[in-house]
């Protein structure tokens, strides 16, 4: 785990923690009916050198506008083939 600072995020004037995981877990959603946000959690390993607990989650809240242009993001990243495993 480093700290990156990533061109996106520049403008902020932060460094940014990159925490990379490994996972064959599907991720948990759950929506907040109150504020409508959606809620992403993540299981996996850390691939932290330093850790000596590796297991790991990562939790992640969005709002339902970040979340489609995610869904989006993703899609258009998604070969033909992966998106057609993906519905069978």
């Amino acid at each position: 785990m480093g700290i990156k600072v990533w061109p996106g995020y520049a403008r902020y004037g932060v460094s940014v923690r990159d925490v990379g995981i490994a996972s064959a877990r599907e991720p948990e959603v759950y929506r907040d009916a109150a504020t409508g946000s959606l809620h992403l959690t993540f299981r996996g390993t850390s691939d932290a050198r330093s850790s000596v607990d590796r297991d790991t989650r990562v939790r992640i809240a969005v709002s339902g506008a970040q979340a489609v242009r995610l869904w989006l993001a993703i899609g258009d990243r998604l070969t033909d083939e992966e998106k057609r495993r993906a519905s069978l």
